[in-house]
């Protein structure tokens, strides 16, 4: 060991105090672990998903962002999933982990209490095994990657509460004067509809502002309901070829000066109590999210068929799908996927409007073939409610 341990606490805590995004903080401190252990090959994974995702190696050649274990696979899938350390030192059971032999190899895991957040995995100490003393300092700088890993997520949800909090501002201080001017544009529309002889062509404009004008407002009361993460719901009984029919309109301007095929399919006309309105914005968000990731070809279509007590919506689009690790991150607040336009809420409100009628929302794609979203929620609130309550 070239350095004094004591150099070493002082060094990590010094990268502790000078950096605080994970990607950059995480390879330092491994990089000083390799150096001071005298190890050929160190690696850092976190757990996302139910699977252990390396965030920083040292000493390997490897596209870290390939690099996937299942928890409880491997000796480091083991340790993730137990949160029990593991040391092996050359015998007839070593086997290949991550891709290579090992001589010896150790996995710690990162710890916020009892919590596992991931593991810290060194292999082949140069010219020695592991021994006790190494097992307490790689302790340490697990404990040490663990607290800047707890840190990152900690200033992340802070950083999400802030957005929530200043779009409820946001959203506190405009919507009142939305909502006036909302209340002018209307006015002047029922002054125009007292008009005679209107042409047909003129009527469907007018009809189209409308119905465009109560979306506004039911936008604003959308990001309202988020910002105070609750969902109001006002019931309405209706028809679902009937709603159908007013996305199929919308989708259909959308998509006029492109080759997009929008097809709408009832396969089960069901009688809704729901709130209208918001199961309207739901399948339109998805239905408009389609024909963006469409471009300028392809087709979507919307269906919705009876499930029991339940009505089963489904938009499914033909475009180039959604990346693997993008799907669990889909719903959540400020994620755009990349997209070059949009806040990032549209899906994470679509899933609380969903949830606030004791539905479900899931999503299913194949890059470069399709993404399909299915909204399943009870065709009668009340009626679900009661049953079970």
């Amino acid at each position: 060991m070239n350095k004094d341990f004591l150099e070493v606490l002082v060094e990590i805590s010094e990268k502790m105090n000078s950096m605080f995004e994970i990607h950059n903080l995480l390879p330092a401190i491994i990089n000083i672990a390799k150096e001071y252990l005298e190890v050929k090959r160190i690696s850092l994974m976190l757990i996302e998903d139910e699977s252990l995702k390396m965030y920083a190696h040292a000493g390997f050649d490897v596209d870290y962002s390939t690099v996937h274990i299942k928890l409880g696979e491997g000796i480091a899938g083991k340790v993730a999933k137990t949160g029990i350390e593991v040391m092996v030192n050359h015998n007839d059971e070593t086997r290949e982990e991550l891709g290579y032999e090992a001589s010896s190899f150790m996995s710690v895991p990162l710890k916020k209490g009892d919590k596992v957040l991931g593991v810290l995995n060194l292999t082949d100490k140069e010219g020695d095994y592991f021994n006790d003393v190494d097992v307490k300092v790689a302790r340490y700088i697990a404990s040490q990657c663990a607290l800047g890993v707890d840190r990152f997520n900690v200033y992340h949800d802070m950083r999400k509460s802030e957005n929530l909090r200043v779009i409820g501002m946001l959203n506190s201080s405009i919507a009142h004067d939305i909502k006036n001017l909302l209340n002018i544009v209307q006015s002047y529309l029922e002054l125009i509809d007292l008009e005679e002889d209107l042409n047909p062509e003129m009527q469907e404009y007018i009809d189209s502002i409308h119905s465009e004008v109560k979306r506004i407002h039911g936008l604003t009361l959308d990001l309202l309901d988020f910002s105070r993460q609750r969902v109001s719901i006002n019931l309405e009984t209706f028809k679902v070829s009937e709603m159908f029919a007013e996305i199929s309109k919308h989708a259909n301007i959308m998509t006029k000066d492109t080759d997009i095929l929008v097809e709408v399919t009832t396969l089960d006309d069901i009688t809704m109590q729901v709130d209208r309105g918001k199961l309207f914005r739901v399948l339109f968000n998805l239905v408009s999210n389609a024909i963006d990731a469409l471009g300028s070809t392809g087709s979507v279509r919307l269906t919705s068929e009876l499930d029991g007590e339940h009505c089963l919506f489904k938009v499914r689009d033909t475009g180039k799908g959604i990346p693997n690790e993008h799907l669990a991150k889909l719903f959540q607040p400020f994620f755009t996927s990349g997209k070059a336009k949009g806040t990032g809420l549209g899906l994470a409100i679509v899933k609380m409007i969903v949830e606030a009628h004791n539905g479900t929302i899931k999503v299913d794609s194949a890059e470069g073939f399709f993404t399909e979203f299915t909204v399943r929620i009870p065709y009668n609130y009340e009626s679900f409610k009661e049953l079970h309550k």
